[in-house]
């Protein structure tokens, strides 16, 4: 399926490109901010703002519900609802570009891994657990605070009020267990190292099990977004 038919499926209707100049700005500042965060990782602020100008940004009207922003992998580009002020397109871009560099891909350009999430031939896996392991290192960077939120009946503490928020409180206190660092260093970098840690503590099935329920979370949450669109265009 295109670029095109993606968009398209999935309500995306591009408004305007936002120019190199404003590319420029967001991956400059986005390289540092990450670095910033996480020196532990030793990344090349250069190589990575270098890296993050290569991306296409674009603004375009996008169904309520959906993400802010969005990475699409087939063609490197970042879609920011188009009713974001310029000002704060660098917020949202943070999330988006991590998947940027979490991105694996095979010589024709599929993609295989990214991040916690593992991309096989029949299935996804770890979906869920990778988008709030992302969404976690992106509110740390924009030093959002914790809140209390209600969700479902549940009431819980948060780092992610606005952006799955049950998700993030689940995936963090798998962080509590295996700390931190190999968490965000295996989001950042595709490996298996916060896998096998959180295995070696608990075991390889209690990590099964919880990345199964955190990915039947995600892709719950949505289904529900796609139903409420389609009602809302029924009515």
């Amino acid at each position: 399926m295109s670029v095109e038919s993606d968009l398209k499926k999935d309500g995306i209707i591009i408004t305007n490109k936002l120019d190199t100049l404003k590319i420029n700005s967001i991956a400059r500042n986005v390289a540092v901010k990450i670095c910033d965060t996480f020196p532990q990782f030793c990344l090349n602020q250069n190589e990575l703002f270098i890296k993050l100008s290569r991306l296409n940004m674009y603004k375009a009207n996008m169904p309520d519900g959906m993400a802010e922003a969005n990475y699409f992998y087939k063609n490197s580009s970042i879609y920011f609802n188009e009713h974001i002020q310029d000002e704060d397109l660098e917020e949202f871009a943070i999330h988006e570009c991590i998947h940027y560099i979490q991105e694996v891909k095979d010589k024709k350009n599929y993609l295989i891994r990214m991040g916690l999430c593992d991309y096989t031939e029949f299935k996804i896996y770890g979906l869920g657990l990778n988008e709030a392991s992302v969404q976690l290192m992106a509110s740390k960077i924009n030093g959002i605070p914790r809140d209390f939120v209600k969700y479902f009946g549940i009431s819980f503490e948060t780092i992610s009020p606005s952006y799955y928020p049950l998700e993030c409180c689940l995936v963090n206190q798998m962080a509590y267990i295996t700390g931190e660092d190999v968490l965000f260093e295996s989001t950042i970098n595709s490996n298996d190292n916060f896998k096998k840690k959180f295995a070696d503590l608990t075991s390889p099935k209690i990590f099964m099990t919880i990345q199964n329920a955190i990915d039947d979370i995600f892709n719950d949450e949505e289904s529900i977004i796609k139903l409420n669109n389609k009602i809302a265009r029924c009515i």
